[in-house]
């Protein structure tokens, strides 16, 4: 009888961790979630170049180039602080994972290529938006201030 309860006890333990191991693999990356691209885009209309360059990964693609530093970042954002709406009335089309073979929707160029091979970030997500501005591609990954980091964008596209 007792005997019983321990492998009762053993087997109900087992079924519990198995469960707390996997579930903790199910959970979907922050850049993967719409509500939280959403915040992003909100959070760059608003923001300053100083908030958006801490919201933007480096190195960062735009437009088919390869911005390696901070400061390249800093000045995309202060050039773009001047466009009104860029981001306004967001419309998520689809969200799916960045893989090698997305270099193409950005550049295809041989730098574009390696970039998507060997620098693009763990758990990276293409993201199809439409604004009222146009359509963007966004690339996002990771999580900083509780939204995703813009990886890249390209836009707008027809």
């Amino acid at each position: 009888m007792i005997f019983r309860n321990i492998i009762r006890m053993a087997c109900a333990g087992a079924v519990l961790c198995s469960f707390l191991l996997f579930s903790g693999c199910a959970t979907v990356p922050v850049s993967e979630k719409p509500a939280r691209v959403e915040s992003l885009l909100a959070r760059l209309e608003q923001g300053d170049a100083e908030s958006n360059t801490r919201l933007t990964h480096v190195p960062f693609v735009l437009d088919g180039e390869i911005m390696a530093t901070r400061k390249d970042a800093r000045l995309m954002w202060e050039n773009l602080a001047g466009i009104s709406g860029l981001f306004s009335d967001p419309e998520i089309e689809r969200i799916y994972p960045a893989g090698p073979e997305e270099y193409g929707k950005f550049a295809g160029t041989a730098d574009m290529r390696v970039f998507f091979d060997r620098a693009l970030p763990e758990n990276t997500t293409v993201v199809e938006v439409e604004t009222s501005f146009g359509s963007f591609l966004l690339l996002v990954s990771g999580k900083r201030f509780g939204v995703p980091v813009l990886v890249g964008l390209k836009g707008p596209v027809q």
